[in-house]
């Protein structure tokens, strides 16, 4: 039988038990189940109000008090907006029912403004799922990958990446270098907020929020690159780009990541993103990575249609879904 425990706080028991299922189904199905804000929130914890953990235990109905955590969701909330979550399921204890339980429990405890839920890839089970609930796509955040290294047997595979240029107006007024760590915290905060004002997962990012990463084992702010205002100090724009040494599905070693690029909103359309952006690129292949990956919302046709100019190309997508 299912009982799917609603908490604010995970024990440090319930801790291990949910990293350790996320990674086996990471392992099994070839894509990451949670996203990296969700395990952080495991981790760490959350800020009372912020977030709801969903342990799903299958309690067995011999009489015996043991139990096996079989799946878990989690929703971020924000007020006057629907709930936003995730789900996963034990790989070996699918088609149970556990996922509805979550789904049912995820639906039961949203505020009356709804609830939305993400699946990381298309996968069979998350299609199925979202089917049978009834459920349909609300939203498309395309994952797009670009070869950086050419293999010996491929003539011509990877990127030939242009030198970037900016603007004799831009580039005299800015100068791009590296994050100073205990320095631009603050300054990138409110430069991101501006620069995603209407992405609520990237804009609400907070100054906690960067200095978890900060302490991240992957943090290298020699891999963070700022355009600075010369005239002001502020940060007229970025680039941060990760490093997955565990390959991300796309290859059995380290590969890069387009992270984040923004720009402050009186900075757009001045070539500055597209520069960063290959700033960051250079950056990666420098280090000798086979692949760069990156993350787009697929209504950002203008971001979509940078990325295809440079050599990206759409590979997989995560979906997220909500009742009709």
């Amino acid at each position: 039988m299912t009982h799917v425990h609603t908490t604010e706080t995970l024990t440090p028991e319930e801790t291990e038990a949910v990293l350790a299922l996320a990674e086996a189904a990471g392992d099994h199905d070839g894509v990451a189940p949670l996203s990296e804000q969700t395990l952080l929130r495991i981790r760490h914890g959350a800020r009372p109000g912020t977030a709801r953990f969903h342990v799903a235990v299958d309690q067995p109905s011999s009489g015996t008090n043991s139990s096996e955590v079989v799946g878990f969701a989690f929703s971020a909330r924000t007020p006057d907006e629907p709930d936003s979550a995730e789900l996963v399921v034990a790989p070996g204890r699918r088609r149970q029912g556990h996922g509805f339980a979550l789904l049912r429990s995820l639906s039961g405890d949203a505020p009356a403004a709804g609830l939305r839920v993400w699946a990381h890839g298309r996968t069979e089970g998350a299609v199925a799922l979202a089917a049978s609930a009834g459920w349909t796509q609300v939203r498309g955040l395309l994952k797009m990958r670009m070869r950086l290294r050419g293999e010996a047997h491929q003539p011509g595979a990877g990127a030939a990446l242009p030198e970037p240029v900016l603007s004799d107006a831009v580039g005299e007024r800015t100068v791009i270098r590296t994050f100073r760590p205990g320095v631009d915290e603050e300054a990138w905060v409110a430069t991101n907020a501006a620069a995603f004002a209407d992405h609520p997962e990237q804009g609400g990012l907070t100054l906690e929020d960067l200095r978890e990463r900060e302490n991240e084992d992957w943090f290298a702010p020699e891999g963070f690159f700022i355009a600075e205002d010369t005239a002001t100090g502020a940060i007229a724009g970025f680039h941060w780009t990760k490093v997955h040494a565990d390959g991300a599905g796309l290859a059995n070693e380290p590969v890069g990541e387009v992270y984040a690029v923004g720009v402050d909103p009186a900075w757009r359309r001045t070539g500055l993103g597209r520069a960063l952006t290959l700033v960051g690129l250079r950056h990666l292949h420098e280090r000798g990575l086979p692949w760069v990956l990156l993350y787009v919302d697929e209504e950002n046709r203008a971001a979509v249609r940078l990325y295809e100019s440079l050599g990206f190309s759409v590979w997989d997508a995560d979906v997220m879904y909500a009742a009709q």
